[in-house]
């Protein structure tokens, strides 16, 4: 399973961008503002989330590890698959989607495409207390969080600091300095 791809931007197609890695580009869907926001011939490191299926193998592009675990909770939705999620991530954005479903919002939802009142209410009910506004989730599975988080910071500056990492920085005892540093300045 891949869980997260670095390399460089060769191409940005309709929705999606090519990502060139070790002589091979592999195609990754992300979001309207993510595709907006990319430049062909930048580096650029996605967490990816894989559908494989027998007729289908698509790779899902997410800049942020917290945007990917939401993708991953409306996926948990009954009646919402990769492709509606990523529509609605698009259309909501990540901040305001958190925000709708704190504030029991469904409203932002109505216009996305293949999500009806009903999907609309069930993504809110679901999703609704398992998803915190502004902080986003926990990316539990990025040892850099949870270094600081057992320095002692709280998830929701351990988030904030994973998120602010450059894509490019690797290595864990640099990212760790630098969100170190990023929470100190």
């Amino acid at each position: 399973m891949i869980a997260t791809l670095s390399g460089t931007v060769s191409e940005k197609l309709g929705e999606s961008l090519v990502l060139e890695l070790g002589g091979v580009g592999y195609e990754v869907l992300v979001t309207v503002e993510d595709w907006g926001g990319t430049k062909v011939g930048q580096k650029l490191r996605l967490y990816i989330h894989e559908q494989l299926r027998e007729d289908v193998h698509n790779l899902y592009g997410f800049r942020t590890l917290a945007a990917k675990d939401l993708f991953t909770e409306l996926l948990g939705v009954n009646g919402v698959g990769p492709k509606v999620a990523l529509a609605i991530l698009s259309a909501a954005g990540e901040a305001r989607l958190r925000q709708a479903i704190a504030s029991g919002d469904p409203g932002l939802l109505r216009g996305v495409s293949g999500v009806g009142p009903k999907t609309a209410q069930r993504i809110i009910v679901e999703l609704r207390g398992r998803v915190e506004e502004g902080s986003g989730l926990a990316p539990v599975a990025d040892s850099t969080y949870q270094a600081l988080v057992g320095l002692g910071y709280t998830p929701a500056q351990a988030t904030a600091a994973v998120n602010a990492l450059p894509d490019d920085l690797v290595g864990e005892e640099a990212r760790i300095k630098a969100a170190l540093k990023g929470m100190n300045s």
